[in-house]
């Protein structure tokens, strides 16, 4: 069914449930997850290159090897095979990227993000992902309150 699986994080209790979907998705047929945390230091590129740009390049990345390790554990449990990527970049364009580079069957993705902006349906990153994708996209919706 779906050999290789990605999910991309970015550490939100949306991506998280989309996590354990994707999960439980390649756990069922046998696959394999690709879990991607693209870290948004293009938005850092107008700030003057001090420390604090790096300190925030750094929690940034920090940020990723939190959030992509608590899916690695999630896969663990499962039994599920795991591979994670941390790039940096803008967040729809390398997660459509790397998809295509892994010859991923289906994309798992949270519909909001961790911004909280809901643009109608989907969050932006997650719109851009399923206009622009050459496979699948299974978007999980959040929590509604």
């Amino acid at each position: 069914m779906f050999e290789k699986i990605m999910i991309a994080t970015d550490g939100s209790d949306t991506s998280e449930k989309a996590a354990k979907v994707g999960v439980d998705l390649a756990r069922i047929s046998g696959g394999k997850v690709f879990v991607i945390y693209v870290a948004d230091t293009g938005r850092l590129s107008h700030l003057p290159d001090d420390m604090l740009l790096v300190s925030i390049r750094d929690l940034l990345l920090r940020e990723g090897e939190e959030a992509t390790g608590n899916i690695e554990k999630m896969a663990a449990e499962a039994g599920v095979a795991f591979q994670k990527m941390i790039v940096e970049g803008k967040p729809s364009d390398e997660i459509l990227k790397a998809s295509r580079e892994e010859g991923i069957q289906l994309l798992v993705m949270g519909s909001v993000g961790r911004s909280g902006l809901d643009r109608f349906l989907l969050g932006s990153v997650a719109e851009k992902v399923v206009q622009h994708s050459q496979v699948p996209v299974l978007t999980v919706p959040g929590d509604r309150s």
